[in-house]
């Protein structure tokens, strides 16, 4: 497909945020298109690998999350209780320091996980998940015969070049019935109307798309998944906090992403437990859940 042309759909993009804010790029890098059909968005220009892999390595961490350790158990524990499973060998791809891991380990559930960061993946590993450093279709070649029971794919698919090759790999790692739990940020959120240029779930250029509500059923549906439920919830107390600044025009470059912005992790989790009800209220986060 040409640069101008849906990667869902194949419909005609049209100009929907010119100057996004995000803590990855210079303001005005990158801006984002959207889908006249299915209401998608991408980022424009489309990054090269190179220039993603740059952005990686110079700006892209997990020591943010670290510091709302508590918040992050709270809502995989959440996930989970949504998805419906209650046991069998389950797999978490991009699963960071292992939070839904533990949470579902100590269900009784058998844990795997992928993830590409290698600091990340050996914390999680040394908990005693078995835990891949890589993609996941690294994961299926290495592993031709496992299957899943479910498998969950928290903030993933937005960074993923290939939304329809990650659906199908996932699909063809899980057990007759089997569940796959998707999350990604919602570009119909309502904070994002309010806040056109500052919202915190932009994060362009890592991530490369936006999802509507359809986009991410036509992607679900082309895969061969059969949709389950869908739902959306707030944003965490990092996206809030991040989606604030932003509003304000302060500048939240590399070293905020990567845990040194100056708010501590008592003052993150202060600001966590007043805006605790807004998970529920809000709309920021897309989540679908689909069968095999």
């Amino acid at each position: 497909m040409g640069d101008q042309t849906c990667i869902v759909c194949g419909g005609a993009l049209e100009p929907a945020v010119e100057r996004p804010r995000s803590s990855y790029a210079k303001l005005g890098t990158y801006r984002i298109d959207r889908c006249t059909g299915c209401g998608v968005g991408a980022t424009m220009p489309r990054p090269s690998a190179e220039e993603l892999t740059r952005c990686y390595e110079a700006t892209y961490g997990y020591s943010t999350h670290d510091l709302i350790e508590v918040e992050k158990r709270r809502r995989a524990a959440a996930i989970l209780d949504w998805s419906g499973v209650k046991a069998g060998r389950i797999l978490d791809v991009g699963c960071m320091f292992g939070f839904l891991l533990d949470e579902a380990r100590a269900r009784g559930m058998v844990t795997y996980g992928i993830e590409l960061s290698p600091g990340a993946a050996q914390v999680a590993s040394d908990k005693g998940h078995d835990v891949f450093t890589g993609t996941i279709e690294a994961f299926a070649a290495k592993h031709p015969k496992l299957r899943f029971s479910a498998i969950f794919a928290q903030h993933v698919l937005e960074h993923i070049p290939d939304p329809r090759a990650f659906l199908a790999t996932a699909k063809a790692l899980l057990e007759p019935g089997g569940k796959v739990v998707i999350c990604v940020p919602n570009f119909e959120a309502r904070l994002r109307r309010l806040t056109p240029s500052s919202w915190g779930w932009y994060q362009v250029p890592v991530h490369l798309h936006h999802f509507s509500s359809r986009a991410l059923q036509h992607l679900m549906h082309d895969a061969g998944l059969e949709i389950e439920t869908e739902r959306t919830r707030g944003g965490d107390t990092l996206f809030l906090a991040l989606s604030a600044l932003q509003t304000l025009g302060m500048s939240v470059g590399g070293a905020a992403g990567n845990g040194k912005a100056g708010l501590t992790k008592t003052a993150l989790r202060m600001i966590g437990e007043v805006t605790r009800p807004y998970y529920a209220l809000g709309d920021d986060e897309l989540g679908i859940i689909a069968r095999a």
